[in-house]
């Protein structure tokens, strides 16, 4: 009988214990916790607690909306890319991916003048 009330008395301390680590501290009306920075000097000019959250949750907010944005922004250009890919020949595609590459041997610039080498600089040693 012993046994049986130890085993019952460890089995409640562990539900318990483990009820309690689970973290329902909070209280059910207070707003949850943001983290961000602040502005530069605002830190200077006495925020309350509150305000800080505020500017937090704030930034939250527009945060989401500009990552959106950026996503668009990227989107629309990969698609500019390709539709100016469109407008060049197959040979001209080839160019410019040799260009990329660096493959000068290949891609060669018809548009600037060939540059002579330039001639050997003197030893201004000899000439002294």
């Amino acid at each position: 009988m012993f046994r049986l009330f130890l085993g019952t008395a460890l089995l409640t301390g562990a539900f318990l214990v483990t009820r309690h680590a689970d973290g329902d501290d909070k209280k059910p009306d207070e707003p949850p916790k943001f983290k961000g920075m602040l502005p530069a000097n605002w830190k200077q000019i006495g925020l309350s607690q509150a305000q800080v959250q505020q500017v937090y949750a704030t930034q939250a907010k527009y945060n989401a909306e500009i990552e959106k944005l950026k996503a668009k922004i990227d989107a629309l250009k990969a698609d500019e890319k390709v539709e100016l890919e469109k407008i060049l020949t197959d040979d001209q595609k080839k160019r410019l991916r040799d260009i990329k590459t660096g493959d000068k041997d290949k891609a060669p610039d018809k548009d600037k003048p060939a540059v002579p080498d330039k001639p050997p600089e003197k030893d201004k040693a000899k000439d002294k």
